[in-house]
């Protein structure tokens, strides 16, 4: 016998059996009870939440003549005869049959009446894949189609759809389901199929499916082959991730700026089989955890076990850093898809959150001192925040603010621009302005209109608003006014040649 998928086998054929769409699935089901069927429905949200499924039950339940609780009986002749392929409902695949013509031709076939039902249902899946013109093509359709026809159109980006189509559709967003809705979907499956597991398996599924049912069922359909009751261990082997105890310990290493340990761990997660991209994802998940566990324990979702693992060491984890360590590991989806050394790219962000993560207390000393010494001299006229400005608005730690540009500029400014930010840590606020002390050698560069505009950008996405101001440092010759000083002195006529 032909063995079918865990999808196929358990897709719903009813609303009740519909997972975490019941602010949908509650408002059809009003609508097939009152007869109140509109023309053109917009079944839009991620990937493998439903909206193909919940559109086929819509379209038998609105041609059955005893429905059960709005969901088609399933024993009525209409049902029996939508049960097998019929001219009734009509699914598209918008992504093959895009063109034109075939627009015009389902505007052709939509003038024929039912053959053995009420309503004429035509399903469009992954509408948005339309051309232009095939919009236009079927625009006056949409608009008034004949009494017996319902358009659903399906889709994963709702934003590719002309204007003109989203006014004439009602439209129903479909929500990621609940991770533990997805755990007790999946417990209710193996039980069915008479497959044994631990618990915490079931936990790392339904997290690697991200709110997709389908993902969730692909992958318990994989972890079927296993032998055995299924283990954690064994689902993480099969779906590329790393255990979490590696994981933690690289978070931990990278906390402590370890920079051979951290490496260490990370080719050690690289040596088991484990992606770039999953390790680097992993890292940003886990650092999470623990930012919920310091922040907002209700919300955190993980296993008793690793809990107590995070309660033992996020006191040594400060919010700022585990910020950081997100905002890096999370930036390098895109890099690293795109990147021919994907390994490099990982460790370079290891070795960037390690820097950020050192904790130096004489250099924080020293810049006190030498900001204590421009206040005195009148470089610096106030660190008062202004008067119209309230006082969260006005950031008082300079080093923090420029450690956020620092991070906003690496990840979208040129290389240039970024090891000139990043070489540079003598700044202090003046009121509500980001003052930036140059050395002679960085002064023109910093007064360059890209990297003041780079700068302004970090700071808007970092969410702070401040001016800039560019200072040379005090104390400092200014070599090139020297130089004009003694061309003058000696007169022009000689070269004048000044090692810097």
């Amino acid at each position: 016998m032909e063995y079918t998928a865990l999808y196929r086998k358990f897709r719903p054929t009813d609303f009740s059996s519909v997972i975490g769409q019941e602010h949908i699935t509650t408002t059809l089901i009003n609508q097939i009870k009152t007869g109140r069927v509109a023309h053109a429905y917009l079944f839009t949200g991620s990937r493998g939440v439903g909206k193909t499924t919940a559109a086929r039950i819509f379209a038998r339940a609105i041609n059955c003549t005893a429905t059960t609780d709005g969901s088609p009986c399933g024993k009525c002749p209409e049902c029996k005869a939508l049960q097998k392929e019929n001219l009734d409902i009509t699914e598209i695949d918008a992504a093959s049959n895009n063109g034109v013509d075939d627009a015009r031709e389902l505007r052709e076939k939509v003038k024929f009446p039912p053959v053995n039902c009420k309503y004429k249902v035509y399903i469009i899946d992954e509408v948005h894949m339309l051309s232009t013109s095939a919009f236009n093509a079927l625009l006056k359709t949409l608009e008034e189609p004949p009494a017996h026809a319902v358009f659903i159109l399906c889709t994963t980006e709702a934003h590719k759809l002309p204007a003109t189509i989203l006014s004439r559709c009602q439209r129903y967003d479909f929500r990621l389901v609940a991770r533990d809705r997805l755990k007790a979907l999946l417990g209710e499956i193996y039980d069915k199929v008479g497959k044994s597991y631990e618990d915490e398996a079931l936990d790392y599924i339904a997290s690697a499916a991200e709110g997709s049912v389908r993902d969730c069922l692909s992958i318990a359909d994989l972890c079927l082959n296993t032998s055995g009751t299924l283990t954690a261990g064994e689902v993480l082997n099969l779906i590329g991730a790393g255990d979490f105890d590696s994981v933690f310990e690289l978070v931990c290493k990278i906390a402590k700026s370890d920079f051979s340990s951290s490496l260490k761990c990370v080719d050690a997660l690289l040596a088991k089989g484990k992606s770039p991209a999953i390790v680097a994802k992993d890292v940003s998940s886990v650092a999470r955890d623990i930012m919920l566990l310091k922040t907002a324990p209700d919300l955190f979702r993980g296993t008793k076990e690793n809990k107590n693992k995070i309660v033992r060491a996020e006191k040594d984890l400060s919010l700022d850093y585990l910020v950081t360590v997100i905002e890096i590991f999370s930036a390098l989806d895109a890099e690293l898809r795109y990147s021919v050394s994907p390994r490099i790219v990982l460790e370079t962000a290891c070795v960037r959150a390690c820097k950020l993560a050192v904790v130096d207390l004489s250099a924080i000393s020293e810049r006190l001192d030498r900001l204590e010494k421009k206040i005195a001299s009148g470089v610096v006229q106030s660190v008062a925040p202004a008067p119209s400005v309230e006082p969260k608005q006005v950031p008082q730690n300079a080093q923090k603010v420029w450690g956020k540009v620092i991070t906003e500029v690496r990840k979208s400014e040129s290389m240039r621009i970024q090891t000139l930010v990043g070489n540079h840590s003598d700044v202090a606020i003046a009121g509500s302005t980001l003052v930036i002390y140059a050395s002679n050698e960085n002064y023109l560069e910093f007064c360059e209109d890209a990297v003041i505009n780079a700068i302004s950008r970090a700071l808007s996405s970092a969410g702070f608003d401040l001016k800039i101001k560019i200072e040379k440092k005090v104390g400092e010759i200014d070599m090139d006014e020297e130089i004009i000083k003694i061309k003058r002195l000696v007169g022009n006529s000689v070269p004048v040649n000044i090692k810097r």
